[in-house]
């Protein structure tokens, strides 16, 4: 099936540059779109490229350009550069369609419908005025010193109230009053209060360091509901602010759990503080989730930043799967990237056993139970629950994997086609 051919690319009008330079004295620009909301990296010899898209040079003219001044010729980094920017719409491209149908059809909606399954995001588009609004009356008084103070009071007392609660018999994760169903009532609505609020947190920062916010809401994430807020606008900005703003929502999870942890610690043990513990566990717990750099949360993104190596877990999984034991076995000297993908990928690796072993321990401690109540019906309302989130969660995943399934199967055959097809005798 022939592709469209792309002629003369032009910067789309308004486009905005940020440039920033590593410690190691490396460049980088970061491209924005403002009118998409639409934002891509790229190294200085993209960059080069990307200047001369001025709507007067063809692609032949910018690689006889970039070997003129690098030496060789960018046919893979080209195309690669091009589709990246025209995913982003930051270019305007002359195009000559051969095919005009295709985007027509069953494939495209089949497309739409496997990634929306997956994600689907609800908009909020006036997130940025409400923020702006919020952060201007009261938010920035919690970026005073005398406020990060007593954040950090209370996140310091609240761990040691929880340290000295959790091995207690009268606290219980799952249960509430001998009952999973309550158990999982109480985790299921703190878990959504205190993700609304991690949230919440990464877009005041995002305001404090004067960036935008373009959008916020509710989204499905592989068929369960969570909260999101959009600062990717912060790539505009320098390292240390990103890093800032990656961290505030797991601080704001620690103060929250700090401030639960006080309640339940002081208050005498009843029904409330054992949901109040509940409510702390899920707290801390989303905290250390997202503080995690082996998993790509905010821990992750602060240590690509800390690091300045975009792309880390992909380019660390690629090392280890092809590079590392050719390298253990030639004997020659790690540099300082191959050093940090190998502990990278290998601490990844231990992780995620570790991972497994915490699940299986509270299989064994936890779970194991309250799916027995589920399945013998003794917790009427703990089955309702446990289905209806099986129901939510599994219907949209089994959609989205049919229509990858058909996707595959359609493409497959198509190929099969065209690999039938004969050869013409004038090539």
């Amino acid at each position: 099936m022939p592709e469209e051919s792309i002629l003369t690319p032009r910067q789309m009008p308004r486009t905005m540059e940020h440039f920033e330079r590593t410690k190691r004295g490396d460049t980088y620009y970061v491209l924005h779109n403002p009118d998409k909301k639409s934002y891509l990296a790229i190294d200085e010899e993209n960059y080069f490229l990307w200047e001369m898209m001025n709507g007067e040079h063809n692609l032949t003219d910018l690689a006889i350009a970039y070997y003129q001044r690098f030496g060789s010729l960018p046919l893979e980094r080209l195309d690669t550069l091009i589709h990246q920017l025209e995913a982003n719409h930051l270019i305007e491209t002359q195009k000559k369609t051969v095919n005009p149908d295709i985007e027509t059809g069953f494939v495209p909606l089949l497309t739409n419908l496997a990634d929306r399954t997956y994600q689907r995001e609800f908009d909020w588009n006036q997130a940025d005025k409400w923020f702006s609004r919020f952060y201007e009356s009261i938010g920035h008084l919690f970026f005073t010193k005398v406020a990060l103070f007593g954040f950090l009071l209370i996140s310091v007392i609240g761990i040691i109230c929880f340290i000295i609660l959790e091995p207690t018999e009268e606290f219980q994760l799952f249960t509430f009053n001998e009952i999973y169903s309550y158990g999982l009532i109480v985790l299921l609505i703190s878990g959504w209060i205190v993700l609304f609020w991690h949230e919440a947190g990464h877009g005041l920062a995002c305001k404090f360091f004067g960036r935008k916010i373009h959008k916020a809401g509710m989204m499905f994430y592989y068929g369960m509901p969570t909260f999101f807020v959009d600062v990717s606008d912060m790539w505009m900005s320098d390292r240390t602010p990103r890093i800032m703003v990656s961290l505030a929502g797991p601080i704001v999870n620690v103060i929250i759990g700090g401030i639960i942890s006080i309640f339940a610690f002081v208050l005498p043990p009843s029904d409330y503080t054992k949901a109040l513990f509940q409510a702390a566990y899920v707290t801390y717990l989303i905290a250390l989730l997202n503080l995690n750099p082996l998993l790509e949360l905010d821990g992750y993104y602060c240590l690509m930043d800390l690091l300045e190596m975009p792309q880390l877990r992909q380019k660390s999984f690629d090392f280890l799967k092809t590079q590392l034991l050719p390298k253990l076995r030639s004997g020659t000297r790690f540099n300082r990237e191959e050093i940090i993908y190998s502990i990278y990928s290998l601490l990844s690796i231990v992780v995620t056993i570790l991972i497994i072993a915490f699940v299986l321990y509270i299989w064994e401690n936890e779970l194991s139970l309250m799916i027995h109540d589920v399945f013998t019906g003794q917790d009427i309302m703990a089955v309702i629950l446990v289905g209806g989130l099986t129901v939510l969660a599994g219907s949209s995943l089994l959609i989205g994997f049919g229509a990858r399934i058909i996707l595959y199967l359609y493409r497959l055959h198509d190929h099969i086609l065209k690999s039938r097809e004969p050869c013409d005798p004038k090539n």
